[in-house]
């Protein structure tokens, strides 16, 4: 039997030391760093394509193996955390062997099952999150040149009707609802010392500044529903950037720009490797409502 390797773990600090072990932006080994869907957001009964970044200290695997599932099993009023114990296990519904991508269609009882409704007074409905949104969550299994099976998961955003809202409420929000969209990586940058440098002629052992841009439009305007108040509010998306490396460290594993905040970039410092080499770097966007994209670099040291 192969030996499971999960990205998720719980740690109470309680009169305990706490292992300092590599960085969460170090890669070390093969990993699934991110799962991408196409569209982020779907109503039951539309067509989804999923895609995996997998990621090795020696770049990004291409056509890794995989297994692909829905997460079928809902928590329960006991359960904490993004996922049911049960979708670790046999509560999920299988969508076959893949590479890197998949495609499926949203399950029918998705609303039920992740959403706001519920069958059981046993089952606790998902909360929605802080832009009013449920998710449906697919598991994706990576069989690992180590002998690993590595498990990780991803979150399709969920279109739902309303629940508890006025009748008028509900008719305004459909009107003005927008469905999400994935942010798109515009761009990445270096200065060394505050002068622009190439990706591929980095000094050995510098501190290098780098900057993602994106687009203005990747930081959406939305509605949700506003249950306190029983009525439709306006936001705008924050974006977040997670960064990760096969070589050197970052100052920050994670960046980002918060609501309020109109640029359209965010920085990191790296500290390249003292020696002459190729690091392999990436980087994945992602929106405040579950929108994800992500890109690879080579950086080379000189």
């Amino acid at each position: 039997m192969r030996k499971l390797a999960f990205f998720a773990t719980t740690c109470v600090l309680v009169a305990c030391i706490p292992e300092l072990g590599p960085r969460e932006s170090f890669v070390g080994r093969t990993m699934v760093l991110a799962v991408r869907a196409e569209p982020p957001e779907s109503k039951p009964g539309e067509p989804v394509t999923y895609e995996a970044l997998v990621a090795s200290p020696e770049g990004t695997i291409v056509a890794p193996r995989t297994q692909w599932a829905f997460c079928a099993t809902p928590k329960l009023l006991t359960e904490n955390g993004a996922v049911s114990p049960s979708c670790l296990a046999d509560g999920v519904v299988a969508l076959g062997d893949a590479s890197a991508n998949v495609q499926a269609v949203t399950p029918s009882d998705a609303c039920l099952l992740f959403g706001p409704e519920t069958r059981s007074a046993d089952l606790r409905p998902r909360d929605p999150d802080t832009t009013g949104g449920f998710y449906l969550p697919i598991r994706v299994t990576l069989a690992a040149e180590d002998g690993e099976a590595r498990v990780a998961f991803g979150f399709e955003r969920l279109s739902c009707n309303l629940a508890n809202a006025p009748a008028d409420v509900v008719r305004e929000f459909a009107a003005r609802y927008v469905a999400n969209g994935n942010p798109s990586i515009a761009s990445l940058a270096a200065e060394v010392g505050g002068s622009p440098v190439a990706l591929d002629a980095i000094p050995s052992g510098a501190s290098v500044t780098l900057r993602l841009s994106w687009q203005p439009e990747d930081a959406e305007s939305y509605v949700l529903f506003d249950p306190a108040n029983q009525s439709v509010v306006s936001g705008r998306e924050s974006l977040r950037a997670s960064w990760f490396t096969s070589a050197g460290s970052f100052d920050d594993d994670r960046t980002g720009r918060r609501r309020d905040e109109p640029e359209t970039f965010t920085t990191n410092t790296w500290h390249a490797p003292g020696n002459a080499t190729v690091t392999h770097l990436w980087v994945i966007l992602r929106d405040e409502r579950g929108g994800t994209s992500f890109a690879s670099y080579d950086l080379v040291t000189r």
